[in-house]
């Protein structure tokens, strides 16, 4: 063989080589680069459930007033983890939102095509996180409690001391404005141009109205707007000695690391509400439900979708406390959402 053969060979064989090694390589900086991105999606997706979903989901997603989102089957790393199937029905939920059948509570879509915040980037980002995200960076990005902001009072509060004029005017005098539920639109008009004139004229129902908003004022606890270093008293005090305002939201005081306590009273009784106070970690994960989430109101699933263990901690406090707590925040309502109708088949009447 001559020498030309063989250094030609030898460089043949060199460069099938460098190309082995160039393509070993460019795999690994593509892994290494689709790792990244994956990292990165999941990193900004954590920071997007913080600030918007764990106050119902919880803050590690183990379910709180939606269900839990820390699902081994959605996790990407599982053995049974398929892609196709987790991405496409949290994708369809994060767009277009879900009906839930505790009252008061409707998921939003998210997508801006279905008048939601969030780009089709950032619906992107959500998913990374809840298939490949931890968990733990999530408290990372939830809202600073505000303690600046009033505690709402709740639903008999506002009846014992209404603060809206037109509200003790038509409490005052029945027969000349109606009920409630049967006011005719006359009655209406009538109510709402004395309530304008009484508020214009500070006459006496005006005066009873500001006694009222200066009752529930003391009574919650909030501050006085003409003297802010008024100290807290009541039930406010009490909620922040006992660190209720920084996981949960109270209108638009506390935070969003829990559920918003708001409207509370309308999915919990008194009694589930003071044995969960007392210790979160002994209510069973079937009865911190219903954790079945219809699309219609004719859907009749009944698939239970487990809760992860609770993120709450015990908080100690008496007796009288936790039963305080519980008056008044079992109190604290809003009005039901209806679910939403499936449309019509095709074809029919």
């Amino acid at each position: 063989m001559s020498t030309r053969m063989i250094l030609s060979i030898a460089f043949a064989l060199f460069v099938v080589l460098g190309m082995l090694v160039y393509i070993t390589q460019d795999n690994r900086r593509a892994a290494t680069t689709n790792g990244n991105v994956i990292e990165e999606e999941a990193h900004a997706g954590a920071e997007l459930f913080g600030a918007n979903c764990s106050q119902c989901h919880g803050p590690k997603g183990e379910g709180a007033i939606g269900p839990a989102l820390d699902r081994e089957e959605w996790r990407a790393d599982n053995a049974k983890y398929d892609e196709n199937s987790v991405r496409l029905f949290l994708r369809n939920v994060l767009q277009r939102g879900q009906h839930s059948p505790q009252p008061g509570i409707q998921m939003p879509a998210w997508a801006k095509e279905y008048g939601g915040p969030f780009n089709e980037q950032q619906i992107d980002d959500l998913i990374r996180f809840i298939t490949n995200g931890d968990w733990n960076l999530t408290l990372r990005y939830t809202a600073a409690p505000n303690f600046l902001a009033d505690i709402p009072p709740n639903e008999l509060q506002k009846k014992q001391y209404p603060t809206i004029t037109s509200v003790v005017l038509a409490a005052k005098n029945p027969q000349k404005y109606g009920a409630d539920d049967t006011r005719t639109a006359e009655q209406k008009k009538l109510l709402n141009a004395d309530a304008k004139q009484e508020d214009a004229a500070k006459g006496p129902i005006f005066q009873e109205v500001e006694k009222n908003k200066e009752t529930l004022r003391k009574l919650l606890g909030n501050r006085d707007p003409a003297n802010p270093s008024e100290k807290l008293s009541g039930m406010r005090q009490l909620l922040m000695v006992k660190g209720c305002m920084n996981c949960h939201g109270f209108g638009s005081a506390g935070t969003t690391l829990g559920p918003s306590l708001t409207e509370v009273g309308s999915r919990r009784t008194s009694e589930w509400l003071y044995t969960w106070i007392k210790d979160p970690s002994a209510v069973s994960a079937d009865k911190r439900g219903p954790n079945i989430q219809p699309w219609f109101a004719e859907d009749k699933r009944t698939e239970f979708w487990p809760m992860g263990p609770t993120f709450m901690p015990t908080i100690q406090m008496t007796d009288m406390e936790r039963q305080m707590i519980v008056d008044y925040i079992a109190n604290l309502k809003t009005p039901t959402v209806a679910a939403p109708k499936a449309p019509a088949a095709p074809g029919s009447n």
